[in-house]
């Protein structure tokens, strides 16, 4: 995926593929206000929002986000007079086939001064032109922009949206067809809750006629200057439909208190307390250590990156959306901080060739995420003349242990830390309780999140989750004058970090089944020969042992384990039958353990994934719009280890 080829026509950007403005210099921002602010009613339905309510936007065709920007600062407008609740969200999705450069909204941002600081605050979370869902926060957490960069088609398929307002606004019917087709109003349709409105520029008939026949009552309206009429719709009759996997549909949820009691303070558990937090929750977090960050989220270092796949596109693009949301997030932290825990200076990864080319050409991953260098001066050091050199960007290494510390800090009083070892949970009356080792209650919530690592599946109600433990061991390695030389981190079969306080960090080594704590020879000789395969000569041996052993959390399908807890025995009723075939149609919607959650199995690339993860869940609990799509939901979901027994036929016993 690249940037869209902008051209500029008398101050005005023009998009030569499709022969048309982004918009006009005359009257630009009045048409936008009057046909997606006005005809949307938006400022007099945003007064019915109470306390920790949301409302939903979505466009297609985000551009230059002018529209964006106009509507959010609507709503900080309403902020500012109180005239929504308190904790109020704005879930705003932009859909955009060719996202525009940030140098170029940057120019757009020029024509409005008086938007100047909404578009400063868009473009300093901007992220590059990677394909697939991007979610960020804006205006103190109060807006979140879902950005999602993919054909219209693609965008909105594997989403059951709930919008309350939609921007129709990309090019003219006439220049972009595949923008306005009934395929597209039928899914605009899916995505849509009951009452949602509509609004577009355009008057065209096969428009109209179109979002009839997907289910819309549609207006002609007066247009804007010099535009005779436009369209307006609404969708007074939502269509019931029934889901392709009724075993992943989530439940709404309801909750009483705004608490939650987390099992784990570790990166999985920390994080999901802090998107908590930015909802407004209060929320209770034991660890069974005497400090956080005390198992495998306490190593010195590790490395943000994505997860790399040729094949698993799901896959791929989580830890794609992950790695940037992640990158995001330990950015604001670090602005957050005067001790350095995340460097975020990009990422070097040694591949050979061919690998390095499929994984660009396979995903599209444009320059600004993933790129070749053809030149680079660390080819002197590497003895393969065949590998190649690629660079990310947006990714860095970091101490978890430091960040663990810094999502502590900033959760400030809206965070209990009981240092308490958790060695049963119970539901009572629709609350969960934490139970210490003598059977004597330690905390108390509707909702729970299990986040405690390897010890994951030590609970009954989680007990047939697939988690186990992967022994992992660092090497610290003494700089010396060759190896201070190397300014980024480095990901080949290993990894190692650049000098920092006169030590590099290299590991992690991968041991299945191994329960020893202690460090090992072997193990760091095995890292050590990793990096003089790599860069022979460059690194100086320790002379003694020296490092950190941890344990990683892996599920069976090395794949992380995040969302609701199903009700294991209801599934096993409920879709016995599902190996003979039966269309989906015959089966009820999922069952869940009311207020269980589960973030869990991050494996070696816990920095990179736990962010996204408890993004999710916040989501899932407040009732919000996630920040993935279903696909993703679906590849993360605790259920999926249930439907692969029940589809193949086998008891959950």
């Amino acid at each position: 995926m690249k940037y869209a080829d902008i051209q500029w026509r008398d101050g005005q950007p023009y998009s030569p593929g499709y022969g048309d403005i982004y918009y006009s210099n005359a009257g630009g921002r009045e048409e936008s206000e009057y046909v997606f602010l006005r005809q949307n009613e938006l400022t007099s339905r945003w007064r019915d929002l109470g306390a920790g309510e949301h409302f939903v936007i979505a466009e297609t065709g985000f551009g230059t986000g002018l529209n964006f920007v106009l509507t959010m600062q609507a709503w900080a407008g309403k902020i500012e007079t109180g005239q929504i609740g308190p904790q109020a969200c704005l879930h705003y999705f932009g859909i955009e086939k060719h996202p525009v450069s940030p140098a170029d909204i940057a120019r757009v941002a020029g024509n409005w001064p008086e938007l100047s600081a909404a578009y400063e605050e868009l473009l300093a979370v901007y992220p590059p032109p990677v394909e697939g869902e991007h979610c960020r926060a804006l205006l103190g957490g109060r807006v979140q922009l879902h950005l999602i960069f993919a054909d219209v088609i693609d965008a909105l398929e594997p989403w059951a949206l709930q919008v309350d307002a939609w921007y129709l606004d990309g090019f003219g019917p006439d220049k972009n067809a595949d923008l306005w087709s009934d395929q597209v109003f039928q899914l605009i349709e899916k995505n849509s809750g009951q009452g949602a409105t509509l609004s577009t520029y355009t008057a065209a008939g096969f428009v109209r006629r179109g979002l009839q026949a997907a289910g819309f009552s549609v207006s002609k309206v007066k247009g804007h200057g010099k535009k005779r009429e436009m369209i307006t719709a609404v969708l007074e009759h939502k269509k019931i439909t029934q889901s392709p996997t009724p075993w992943y549909e989530l439940a709404q949820s309801h909750y009483q208190n705004r608490q939650a009691v987390i099992i784990g303070a570790g990166l999985a558990g920390l994080s999901c307390a802090w998107s908590l937090v930015q909802r407004g929750w209060q929320v209770t977090v034991i660890e069974k250590h005497h400090n956080v960050a005390q198992e495998a989220s306490g190593n010195p270092a590790g490395l943000l990156m994505p997860r790399l796949s040729i094949d698993n596109t799901t896959d791929a693009r989580f830890y794609a959306s992950a790695m940037l949301y992640a990158s995001h997030c330990l950015d604001a932290l670090q602005n957050q901080s005067d001790e350095k825990f995340w460097f975020h200076d990009g990422v070097y990864s040694i591949f050979k060739a061919s690998k390095a080319e499929k994984l660009i050409d396979g995903h599209g991953y444009a320059e600004q995420f993933m790129e070749i260098l053809e030149q680079h001066d660390l080819k002197k050091y590497i003895a393969d003349p065949n590998a190649t050199v690629s660079f990310f960007s947006a990714a860095g290494w970091a101490s978890p242990k430091g960040i663990c510390e810094n999502l502590l800090r900033v959760c400030g009083e809206s965070l209990q830390l009981i240092k308490r070892n958790a060695v049963d949970i119970r539901q009572q009356q629709n609350k969960w309780q934490v139970l210490d080792e003598n059977g004597q209650n330690i905390a108390t919530a509707e909702v729970m999140i299990i986040a405690n690592g390897v010890g994951a599946n030590q609970f009954e109600p989680v007990s047939w989750l697939p988690v186990s433990s992967v022994r992992g061991q660092i090497t610290a390695i003494p700089a010396n004058e060759s190896s201070s030389a190397l300014n980024k981190a480095l990901s080949f079969d290993a990894y190692v970090t650049p000098e920092y306080k006169g030590v590099h960090y290299a590991g992690a080594t991968y041991r299945v089944g191994d329960a020893n704590s202690e460090l090992t020879q072997a193990e760091q000789d095995e890292t050590l020969s990793h990096l003089e395969q790599c860069l022979p000569g460059v690194f100086t041996h320790p002379g003694q042992l020296t490092g950190r052993v941890g344990f990683r959390p892996v599920s069976d399908d090395m794949t992380p384990i995040i969302g609701a807890v199903p009700d294991k025995n209801a599934f096993a009723e409920d879709y016995k039958e599902l190996h003979h075939g039966r269309p989906h149609a015959h089966y009820p919607p999922a069952k869940y353990l009311s207020g269980l959650y589960v973030s869990a199995a991050h494996g070696s690339r816990g920095i990179c994934s736990s962010f996204l993860s408890a993004e999710m869940l916040a989501a899932m609990i407040v009732n919000q719009p996630l920040p993935v799509n279903r696909q993703i939901l679906e590849h993360l979901s605790p259920a999926r280890f249930l439907m692969r027994k029940l589809k193949r036929g086998q008891s959950l016993d």
